[in-house]
Formats: structure tokens, sequence, C-alpha cells
């Protein structure tokens, strides 16, 4: 039987941003114009789901029985009950302000810890296309990712399967997968979906191919409200130009830990945000030739004002 689940938005949602700004968002892929789908898999069986959007809000379709009231639950919780961007404080700045009007109709996706960690592991320097081609393969092999399913599959099969992310990753999802099933699932899941600053600081980078980066981005996703940013280059960059932080130096613990600081200063929402900041880094504030013509955000930039350019027509 099909099933139907709509899901209430403030304005019409953006779903191509949705699922472009964020770790492979969470694996979804597009099936056509406007419409994306990913398979659950609940108590070993595949469940395929259909999201589009509407001027309402969000329409699912999928097939189920038993688990339907189940499945209802996890992807409400997914799309964070349609929560969008525009209904964020992203405020105390100009630039902060300008993201949250140009994504409004964004929803930051939220996952389950240990999928989320897969996820981010994969995507280490890698394509979003390729990571939507792998993480669906894994899952059904797998039958659902959990950390005894991924331990029970052949270390030789994992790496067949990853080879096109890096087959070294194979190895570290493998051992964490073990690590993790001897700990017990919820001495992983408590801490990681409780924003427990150990996790961030001591369990997360303790696992194989897991390193500071990694852990912020895995409770920025899995937390409604995360204490922490996930702070790389690109986003640091951007951050000093646009004037969230006047710490420019090196990618060093130090220097994180300030950029980290002065963007939390605007408050929590910051840290859930940061795809919005990142994307601008790879969209048009480049390292070496940034286009401030073309950004969106170069009437609230104060690089593009200190370079007196002068901002073309803005979408917003």
């Amino acid at each position: 039987m099909l099933t139907a689940l709509s899901l209430a938005c403030e304005s019409t949602p953006d779903l191509a941003a949705t699922m472009r700004l964020q770790i492979p968002a969470l694996a979804w892929h597009m099936t056509g114009a406007g419409v994306w789908q990913r398979t659950f898999h609940l108590h070993g069986q595949g469940i395929r789901v259909r999201v589009e959007a509407d001027r309402g809000g969000l329409q699912f379709s999928f097939r189920t029985g038993t688990d339907e009231e189940l499945l209802r639950d996890l992807l409400i919780a997914t799309f964070r009950n349609g929560e969008q961007v525009g209904a964020m404080a992203l405020t105390g700045h100009p630039a902060l302000r300008a993201l949250r009007r140009h994504h409004q109709g964004m929803i930051l996706l939220a996952g389950s810890p240990f999928e989320t960690l897969v996820l981010a592991v994969l995507a280490q320097a890698r394509p979003a296309a390729a990571v939507r081609k792998v993480f669906p393969r894994l899952a059904a092999e797998c039958g659902g990712l959990t950390p005894r399913r991924l331990s029970e599959l052949p270390l030789p099969r994992l790496a067949q399967l990853v080879r096109p992310l890096g087959e070294v990753k194979a190895s570290r999802l493998h051992a964490t997968a073990a690590i993790l099933t001897r700990r017990g699932a919820t001495a992983f899941d408590r801490p990681i979906g409780g924003s427990d600053s150990h996790a961030l600081n001591y369990l997360l980078p303790s696992l194989p191919g897991v390193g500071t980066h990694t852990a912020a981005i895995v409770m920025a996703i899995v937390n409604d409200v995360p204490d922490t940013v996930p702070i790389d280059q690109h986003l640091m960059r951007v951050a000093y130009r646009l004037g969230l932080t006047d710490h420019d130096g090196g990618l060093t613990k130090p220097g994180s830990r300030r950029v980290a600081a002065d963007l939390l200063a605007y408050g929590p929402d910051v840290a859930r945000a940061h795809p919005l900041i990142q994307h601008v880094a790879y969209d048009t504030c480049t390292a070496s030739t940034p286009d401030c013509r073309r950004c969106f955000l170069a009437e609230s930039c104060r690089y593009a004002a200190r370079t007196r350019v002068m901002p073309g027509p803005v979408r917003v």
C-alpha cells in the first residue's frame, strides 16, 4: 500500500539547497525534477522513500506495513519537523542575516549517530556525487548500517564497495564498527545524541579515521543545538573575510578554537548553519580569486568593502 506523509513548512521548502549543501544530504539522491529518494532500512527491511516540495511543505511517499509509524517518526526527525533556515536565530551580523534570507527555505537535516559517522568518513575529500552512489550500496549490503552489521561484512567486500572513495576507508570503517560493537550501541549513541563534550573531544577522535573536524561535523548534524563548529580552512577564510572573526592564521588547533568561539558568540544556530558558510567558500569566496561581484554576501562583507567591489544584482 502506498502511504503519503505531509510535513508542513512555514515557507516553500528549498529542497535543492537542502540536498546540496550538507554532507551528501544524508545520501538522498535525485530521481527526477525536484524529486529525491533514499532507502531506509528498518529491522533489515529496505523501504524506499520519495520526497518532493510544494508551497505547503514536503510530501513523502513510501510503501510500508508494520513499520509505518516508525518510518514516519524517522522522516520527521530527519527533516527536523520542517524547521527552516528562515526561522533560525542568525542575527547579530549583517552577513548572518543575509545568509538567513538567501537560504530561508532550506532545512538543515539531522541524522542518526552511526549513519552520520559513516557518511562523514566516506565524504572526506571526496565529491558528493560519488558518496551518493556508494552509501546506498553499502547500506543495502548490510541490510541497514549498524556497527554490528558493518563489522560482520567481510573486509574485502567492504573494500570493494567503498573503492571509489578510497579503499583505506574500508579498513577504518571496519575497525570503527568492531570497536563500537564491542562497546555496545548505547555507549556510542547516547553521548553523540546527547551533545556530550566528551564525545566530541575524546570518543569520536579515538576512532580510526576520525579527526577533530569530522567529529565536529558528526556532532553538528546529529544534535539539534550543537555547541561546536566544524572548522576547516574554507570556513575560516570566509568567516574572516566577512568579519565574523578576526583570526586569519593557519588551521591550527588554537586557531580553530578561536574561530569556533567567535562564531558561537553569535549563538548556537551559527554552528548548525556552518554548511551555508562553507558553500560560499566553494561557490564564490575562493582562496585566490573571490568573485565578489556574484556573491550575495558582498554588501555585508568587509573584504568586498575593502576591495571596493560593487556587487551585481543579488537574488534572495
